[in-house]
C-alpha cells in the first residue's frame, strides 16, 4: 500500500515536472489557458459560492456556542474567519475542484485517450502536452485561487450574517475582532495553500486521464483514481504545510524577539 502511494506520488510528480517544462519552453498558451480559466471559474462557481455561504454559517454557529460559555462571543469574527481562512476554506475550494473540475477535466482526457484523439493530435506534429494538458492544468491552479477568494468573502458574509441575526452581535463588534486573529500571514497561509491544493487536483487529474487505457471501463477507473489520490494528496499536503508554515512562524516570531 505504502509503495503504491509512493510510485504515485513519484509519477505525479514527474508529470508535473514534464507539463512545467513544456509551459515554460512552449509560446502560444495565453489564449488556451485564459479560455480553461474561464471555463473552470463558470463551472465551479455557484457550488462554491454555496457552499462558501453555508460553511461560514456552521462555523459560526459552532464557536458562538462554544464561546457564550466562556463569555467570550467578541472574539467570534475574528476566530472564525482566521479558521475559513487558514484551513478550511483552502481544504473546502480544493475538495469541490477535485469533485468536479478534476473528476470533469479526467473523464475528458482520458475519453480522448481511448478514443486515440490525442494520438490523432501527435500525429499531426502538435505537443500534446502543450495543447491539451498545460491550459488546464495551470487553468485549474489560477481559478482555485480565484475561487478561494470567492469564497472567503462569501463565508464571511455568511458568518456576519449568522452572528447578527442568530448570536445578536453588532456588525461592528463582528467584524472589529477580524485583524487581531486575521492578519497577512494568516491571508498568506490560506492563498499558499490554495494554489498548493490546486496544483494537486489539476495535476492528479491531467496524469490519470492522460494516461488512460482500456475503453469506457479505464475512463471510469482514471476518474476513481484520480479523486482518491487527490483527495489522499490533499490530506497530506494539509498535514506537511501547517507544519512547516507554523515553524516558520515560529521561527520568524523569535528572531524578532531577538533582535527586539
Amino acid at each position: 500500500m505504502i509503495t503504491a502511494i509512493l510510485e504515485e506520488m513519484g509519477s505525479t510528480t514527474l508529470f508535473f515536472g514534464r507539463v512545467m517544462k513544456t509551459a515554460f519552453h512552449t509560446q502560444g498558451n495565453l489564449q488556451p489557458i485564459l479560455k480553461q480559466i474561464i471555463g473552470v471559474t463558470l463551472r465551479s462557481l455557484s457550488t462554491v459560492i454555496f457552499a462558501g455561504l453555508f460553511v461560514g454559517a456552521i462555523l459560526a454557529l459552532q464557536f458562538n456556542q462554544m464561546l457564550v460559555q466562556y463569555d467570550a462571543q467578541i472574539f467570534l469574527g475574528g476566530l472564525n474567519t482566521s479558521a475559513v481562512v487558514r484551513e478550511v476554506g483552502p481544504l473546502i475550494i480544493s475538495f469541490l475542484l477535485a469533485g468536479k473540475i478534476g473528476a470533469f477535466t479526467a473523464a475528458e482526457l482520458g475519453t480522448m485517450r481511448v478514443t486515440e484523439q490525442i494520438e490523432a493530435i501527435e500525429c499531426l506534429g502538435t505537443n500534446s502536452i502543450q495543447y491539451l494538458i498545460v491550459p488546464r492544468l495551470l487553468a485549474i491552479m489560477i481559478s482555485s485561487l480565484l475561487l478561494l477568494i470567492i469564497g472567503l468573502m462569501v463565508s464571511v458574509g455568511g458568518a456576519l450574517l449568522v452572528a447578527v441575526l442568530y448570536a445578536g452581535m453588532n456588525p461592528v463588534q463582528y467584524l472589529s475582532s477580524i485583524p487581531r486573529f486575521t492578519g497577512v500571514w494568516t491571508i498568506s497561509c490560506g492563498l499558499l495553500k490554495s494554489v498548493i491544493y490546486g496544483t494537486i487536483v489539476a495535476t492528479v487529474a491531467c496524469q490519470k486521464g492522460f494516461n488512460a487505457s482500456g475503453g469506457a471501463r479505464g475512463v471510469g477507473r482514471a476518474v476513481t483514481t484520480a479523486a482518491v489520490y487527490t483527495n489522499l494528496y490533499i490530506v497530506l499536503a494539509n498535514f506537511m504545510t501547517s507544519q512547516i508554515l507554523d515553524s516558520i512562524h515560529q521561527f520568524g516570531e523569535f528572531i524578532a524577539r531577538v533582535l527586539s
